[in-house]
């Protein structure tokens, strides 16, 4: 064995809390119970089947590689039946982007053109699958398999009875495992470091264009500055003439206007003078006539009623006068508003007149500036959705990074390891039939244990003494059936191996005391005992 590498073996079964741990007559006598008790004993009423045979019953040890790596360990399936799959993004052509972005970073158009074409550059073109054969990475299969290997023992020597089974990956393919582990790692590393190359370079080459964008607007609004200040001078010099001229005519027709509505409200306060004493002079007609009335003198009454009649006539046409002075007042107000209306609006499209050639150039240094802006907004916009993209892609490659971190075990180990794990196989034989069983390792059961199960067995109560101690275990052990009955050079060796190591054959005398042991803790009682010895051809 070379000097950098060490061979454990685990045990195959592990006492429960109050239990001592089987020794090994017992062990094998619990096996060989199991067996004969799992064994098909033929019958049927139409057509009756031959029973199984058992051709043998074999302790054969499974190998695993704890690999050092990176200061923490790697768990390999030492058969290849297990292997792990990493899903990953399939990247464009990074190389490809480079070249093109040097190619259109100094044109401002190319360089526009090129990032509006190259818009979904980014976006997943599909997924990847790296498998790396034997690694084992379910947490739970190798917290099981770890928490055997404090109560390892190591190999020194060969071990009698058993069938150590030879890795089908050997070093040299673990190593090639993990050579393939490491440069897809690094390929990772460098996706991520090319992502962030292109993030860079993206970045400077807008911002380049971007500031000579920013420096164009500055000489835009220095060009425009001193052509529209000339102007500008001359048209404020024509519209303070032209403001001086129109304020005077506004004020004119204020002036005007308002001495007719003066003239009019002096005659309506007349007017109304005259109403107040008109209506004073018919309250005190009527008042003589309602007197004249109650002494019964018509002549008077008479007399005071037309005089009263001739003064109502009067305050109907002071009336009348007044409602016609008050629409001459509103009509000299709406004329005097429409004059000035009017000739605030001659004013206005006169300014505009004088303004069109200074709003011109204006219109043409906002246009400028605006397609200068334009332009830079669109580079920043199509730059961070290219990036975003990109960043995107960068967290999905850490995320394949961190889950390769979770791969490894922070278990310390300098040396390459196999670690054996125990199990039985049976192998049942009928005519030109085989039938295996596996029994993975186990948990002893202390006897109260099983008592206190509600329905425990009453009969055959060996049943209960093991349980099984790792599913993910066995789930694995059971597809060690497979790859036998699979791969028929390897199905031949490993059957011839466990012919040799027949525990039926080797280790009969041991299984006899292991039964009697059983008997003697109550895991079988005494018709058991004589029955599995005579089905199993014991003694």
């Amino acid at each position: 064995m070379p000097d950098d590498l060490e061979m454990l073996l685990l045990p195959f079964t592990v006492p429960s809390e109050g239990r001592e741990n089987l020794n090994e007559k017992m062990e094998l006598a619990t096996i060989f119970c199991l067996a004969e008790l799992g064994r098909d004993k033929g019958g049927g009423f139409i057509s009756k089947k031959p029973s199984e045979e058992i051709s043998f019953i074999t302790k054969v040890c499974y190998p695993f590689w704890l690999v050092p790596w990176r200061r923490k360990v790697l768990l390999f399936d030492g058969l290849g039946i297990a292997s792990h799959t990493i899903s990953f993004d399939v990247l464009p052509d990074l190389g490809v982007f480079i070249r093109e972005i040097k190619g259109s970073a100094d044109n401002l158009e190319a360089y526009s053109a090129f990032l509006s074409h190259n818009l979904d550059y980014f976006k997943v073109i599909g997924k990847g699958q790296k498998v790396i054969k034997g690694l084992i990475v379910d947490s739970r299969f190798s917290e099981d398999l770890f928490s055997l290997v404090s109560e390892a023992e190591p190999i020194n020597s060969s071990i009698e009875n058993e069938v150590l089974l030879s890795p089908l990956m050997d070093r040299s393919a673990i190593e090639a495992s993990i050579k393939e582990l490491s440069n897809f790692k690094r390929a990772l590393r460098e996706d991520i470091r090319g992502l962030q190359r292109i993030i860079k370079m993206l970045v400077e080459k807008t911002r380049k264009h971007i500031d000579a964008i920013n420096k164009e607007i500055e000489k835009t609004h220095k060009k425009y500055k001193n052509e529209a200040a000339s102007l500008k001078s001359k048209c404020m010099e024509k519209i303070e003439k032209e403001s001086r001229e129109y304020s005077q005519k506004i004020a004119e027709v204020s002036k005007r206007a308002n001495r007719l509505i003066q003239d009019l409200s002096q005659e309506k306060l007349s007017l109304e003078m005259d109403k107040k004493h008109l209506t004073s002079y018919i309250e005190r007609y009527r008042n003589e006539m309602e007197a004249a009335r109650s002494r019964g003198d018509k002549a008077e009454e008479e007399r005071w009623r037309k005089e009263l009649e001739k003064y109502k006539q009067g305050l109907l046409k002071v009336d009348k006068k007044i409602e016609e002075v008050n629409r001459s007042i509103e009509d000299a107000k709406s004329t005097r508003d429409q004059e000035i209306s009017k000739l605030k609006s001659e004013y206005a499209s006169k300014i505009e007149n004088i303004m069109v050639g200074l709003k011109k150039i204006e219109a043409a240094r906002d246009f400028e500036i605006q397609t200068y802006q334009q332009t830079a907004k669109s580079l920043e916009e199509s730059t961070l959705a290219i990036i975003n993209q990109i960043n995107e892609l960068v967290e999905l490659r850490k995320l394949t990074l961190d889950e390769l971190e979770k791969i490894t075990y922070p278990i310390g180990r300098r040396k390459h390891t196999i670690v054996y794990l125990p199990f039985f196989l049976v192998c049942y034989k009928r005519g030109l039939e085989k039938r295996y069983v596996v029994f993975p390792p186990s948990v002893v059961k202390a006897p109260s244990g099983i008592l206190k199960i509600k329905g425990a067995f009453k009969s055959f109560r060996v049943r209960m003494l093991l349980q099984e101690y790792s599913a993910p275990i066995t789930k694995l052990l059971n597809r060690f059936v497979g790859l036998i009955e699979q791969n028929l050079i390897f199905g031949d060796m490993v059957r011839e191996e466990c012919a040799k190591m027949n525990i039926l054959k080797n280790l009969r005398k041991k299984i006899i005391e292991g039964l009697e042991e059983l008997s003697r803790e109550k895991w079988l009682s005494e018709k058991e005992f004589t029955l599995l010895c005579r089905q199993g051809n014991i003694k």
